[in-house]
C-alpha cells in the first residue's frame, strides 16, 4: 500500500512546489484542479506527488464530488503534517529550506526513538523529512508492535 498524494497549503504554490521538488529530486508542474496558481511537486522517481494549493483553499463536500474553494487564508496553522522519506542528506534538506526562507531544523522524536528534519513551509506548515539514515532507523523502530509495547508501558 501507499499514499498516492497529499495536498498542502502555501503562500506561493509555484515557489513552494519548486522548493519541494528540489528536495524530492524531481520537478514541479501546474495543478489546475487546485486553482489557477496551484502546482504539484513530484519526486524524481515519480512515487511522491504533493499538490500545493494557495493557503485558504479547502476541499468542501459537494453533491457530485469535493470542490476546491477559498476559506480563510489568515488561518496559517494546520492540524495536518506529513513525514516524507527522501534520498537527500539532512544537511542538504536544511540548506534548501533555508534558501527558500523557511525554518528548518534537526529534531529527535520520542526522546531519541528516531530523528528527522522539520521543514516549515512559509513558517506555517510542517513537513518532516527523513534522510536515508533516519529512514532506516524509523522503519526499524516505528512499528505497530513497538507502539503497542509502548502503550502497554505507558501510565493510564
Amino acid at each position: 500500500m501507499m499514499i498516492a498524494h497529499a495536498s498542502i497549503p502555501a503562500d506561493d504554490p509555484k515557489l513552494t512546489a519548486a522548493v519541494l521538488a528540489e528536495i524530492l529530486g524531481g520537478e514541479a508542474i501546474r495543478f489546475p484542479p487546485g486553482g489557477p496558481d496551484a502546482f504539484m511537486a513530484w519526486s524524481g522517481d515519480g512515487k511522491i506527488e504533493l499538490e500545493v494549493v494557495r493557503r485558504g483553499r479547502r476541499i468542501s463536500y459537494k453533491e457530485a464530488e469535493g470542490v476546491w474553494e477559498m476559506n480563510n487564508p489568515e488561518e496559517r496553522a494546520s492540524e495536518v503534517h506529513l513525514a516524507i522519506c527522501v534520498d537527500r542528506p539532512e544537511s542538504e534538506i536544511i540548506a534548501i529550506a533555508k534558501r527558500a526562507g523557511w525554518p528548518a531544523r534537526h529534531c529527535d522524536r520520542g526522546g531519541g526513538i528516531f530523528s528527522l528534519v522539520e521543514v516549515w513551509v512559509d513558517g506555517a506548515f510542517m513537513i518532516e523529512f527523513l534522510d536515508p539514515k533516519q529512514t532506516q532507523v524509523y522503519l526499524e523502530r516505528v512499528t505497530v508492535a513497538n507502539y503497542k509495547r509502548m502503550l502497554q508501558m505507558a501510565p493510564a
